[in-house]
């Protein structure tokens, strides 16, 4: 039995599989955003060199004020003692004023005293100023860059992450289409969809690894090598908070991942009521039951909403603490700094520079404990959809179905759905090609059941069948469906044209093949009322279209396709007894060339055929031509007896109800 830990490490193996095969843009990405971040951590330098510039202004003031005092001469800035003097002397030549002046620049020019850890060197007004310009336009320069590169590895990530969830979504959906129709069985198909379209998911975890974990981490790493360099004691009274925090930032981190499968269970039931009402409309319209329907999303949803909201609560409580941290953390910082520059054993500059690097130093710690939490819920929703990619029940490949003839033979073939029930009990048929065979018996008695496993929707368990001699167990199952053709009571019709669900089996066929089937499956008068014809757009599931016209769409899907065996299973339960009798004749064309099996209630469907096969119980009880089994006097007998002719001639003929014609 797999543990928590074991599901979560293979979650991350299989992420990261998914990244390894674009290591190299990977990297890319994370190399661009790491300049961006390295280009913020030169601000809090800039700053402390233009506060310090601009304390010593108030230096040079205090050495002037102490030197009057004391009757000592001002030490003036010569430029400035030399344009009084030029204004004075205002009948000079102005040009040798000019030189007179830049020579005295460059001659008796202040020397810059550089700042010190502890001492503020003295500035002139004209250094403050150039100073703080250089400050303004390097800060500007920088953040320019900084967000140039975030921009740039932001596209490289959006395209890369894109790339990584097409290619996710698209594997996970071509598995689940592979897998057996078991699978389906329990399932909700909203449920199955929520798993595999983990879009978000994906993309937030590349987000991660690529922009957020990795600079976040070199970021951290560069401040402390920056503040330990510049002041330990100030850098150690900023980390005695840091233990505090991480220990609140992990508690959060496991209080929030507990229960997340639960969490997205209740989610995806929510997902599920609102799809099997959506996809039921009609029947929950009909049964008046839209305010039934929506109390039970309310109790779905109920639970799922009070999760969340707790889940909130309890992540709001530790962002509270964590914040409290930050500010006291800063206040200690702000307040030694602010001492230790009274006792001149620190700069003014430097304290903004700590002050700044310390909500640097917080951001990423912040930021990786959050997205910590964020990952185990990316985590544990994606791997739901891991768990779809997990199950190994996929349908074997196998080689390629070469149907000549069509004969088909079952050799004591069982089957059942459930080990205690046996549908099929040592089956034993042939289906010869070019007839029309017919498969009739009572409900249960395993008819539907025959073709399903033709079709390779399920495996026997014990037996063979063959077509031409072939064993559909050695053989890919796509290859068999792509050649066998059925109309059944429960086909699905896709949103879209009627032409588009008609070469839903055959997307090549042309536009004359698709109005040819279309007409051969008695669509003709529908066509002819739609003003678009074969260009009118249905809803899912059919909405708009009748029972009947939706039976006509499969039949026509059938035909077009041209499979070298067509299987008709109840495909005129739903027609008028005139549109039967046009399939019939289409069939009798479509037989001579092709294997044509039959499942019917309806005995005018079957007195034609060519053979027929009764079951019950899932074996044969009777076998042969119509009449000589009417004359045998058995079951089939009692189902000719039973039909209604003069019912079937009063119908013949009959139109659809017009409460079932499509809507325009």
């Amino acid at each position: 039995m797999s543990t928590e830990s074991d599901i979560k490490k293979s979650v991350w193996k299989n992420i990261f599989r998914l990244i390894l095969p674009h290591r190299k843009r990977f990297f890319a990405v994370v190399i661009v955003g790491l300049l961006s971040t390295g280009a913020g951590l030169l601000e809090p330098l800039i700053y402390r060199e233009a506060v310090n510039d601009v304390a010593g202004l108030f230096v040079k003031q205090a050495k002037d004020d102490t030197r009057k005092e004391l009757g000592l001469e001002v030490q003036e800035d010569p430029v400035n003692n030399l344009i009084e003097k030029g204004i004075a002397d205002a009948e000079k030549d102005a040009d040798a004023l000019s030189k007179e002046i830049e020579q005295i620049k460059v001659k008796k020019k202040p020397i810059k005293e550089p700042h010190t850890t502890t001492h503020v060197a003295s500035r002139t007004p004209s250094q403050a100023l150039c100073t703080l310009l250089w400050a303004v336009g390097l800060l500007f320069f920088i953040n320019l860059i900084g967000y140039i590169f975030w921009l740039i590895a932001d596209n490289m990530n959006i395209k890369l992450a894109c790339y990584i969830e097409q290619r996710f979504i698209q594997s996970t959906f071509s598995h689940v289409l592979r897998l057996p129709l078991s699978f389906f069985g329990k399932r909700s198909s909203a449920a199955v969809a929520k798993q595999i379209d983990q879009s978000a998911e994906v993309t937030a975890i590349v987000n991660a690894f690529s922009q957020e974990i990795l600079p976040e981490v070199i970021s951290l790493i560069g401040i402390l090598i920056i503040m330990l360099w510049q002041n330990v004691t100030l850098t150690l009274i900023a980390f005695a908070i840091i233990p505090i925090y991480l220990l609140i930032a992990w508690r959060s981190a496991r209080k929030l991942e507990t229960g997340l499968s639960d969490y997205y269970d209740r989610w995806e039931d929510v997902s599920g009521h609102i799809q099997d009402a959506l996809s039921g409309i009609k029947t929950v319209k009909l049964s008046g039951a839209e305010d039934r329907e929506v109390e039970n999303l309310n109790k779905a949803a109920a639970g799922a909403y009070l999760d969340y909201v707790a889940r909130g609560r309890r992540s709001n409580k530790y962002v509270f603490w964590e914040g409290v941290l930050t500010k006291l953390s800063s206040a200690l910082v702000l307040g030694y700094g602010g001492y230790l520059t009274l006792q001149h054993r620190l700069t003014p500059g430097d304290v903004v520079m700590f002050v700044a690097y310390l909500d640097m130093l917080y951001s990423p710690i912040d930021s990786l404990a959050s997205l910590w939490v964020s990952l185990q819920q990316n985590v544990a929703s994606i791997a739901r959809a891991f768990r779809l990619l997990d199950n190994h029940a996929e349908e074997k490949k196998g080689i390629e179905l070469d149907i000549k003839r069509g004969r088909v033979e079952f050799k004591k073939v069982h089957f059942g759905y459930t080990p205690e029930r046996e549908i099929l009990k040592g089956l034993s048929i042939v289906i010869e090609p070019g007839k029309i065979t017919a498969l009739v018996g009572t409900s249960g008695a395993g008819k539907t059941t025959t073709v399903d496993l033709l079709m390779k929707l399920f495996e026997p368990n014990g037996g063979e069948i063959l077509i031409d001699g072939q064993s559909l167990a050695m053989c890919d199952a796509a290859s068999v469906r792509k050649q066998i053709g059925i109309v059944a009571t429960d086909g699905a019709v896709f949103r879209g044209t009627l032409a588009d669900n008609i070469r839903y089996k055959r997307p090549d066929a042309s536009d004359a093949e698709v109005l040819k089937a279309a007409i051969a499956a008695g669509m003709e008068t529908t066509l002819q009322r739609l003003a678009n014809g074969l260009q009118t757009a249905v809803g899912e599931n059919g909405i708009g279209l009748s029972v009947g016209e939706r039976q006509r769409i499969q039949i026509a899907r059938v035909l077009v396709a041209q499979p070298r065996i067509l299987i008709l299973d109840e495909a005129t339960a739903n027609l008028d007894y005139a549109t039967e009798a046009e399939i019939k004749k289409t069939i009798n064309e479509i037989r001579k060339e092709h294997t044509v099996i039959v499942i019917a209630h309806r005995y005018s469907m079957v007195h034609d055929a060519d053979h027929v096969i009764v079951l019950s119980g899932g074996e044969v009880i009777e076998e042969g031509k119509p009449g000589k089994l009417i004359e045998q006097g058995g079951w089939f007998a009692d189902f000719a007896k039973a039909a209604d002719v003069d019912e079937e001639d009063e119908i013949e003929g009959a139109e659809d109800s017009p409460y079932e014609e499509v809507e325009e």
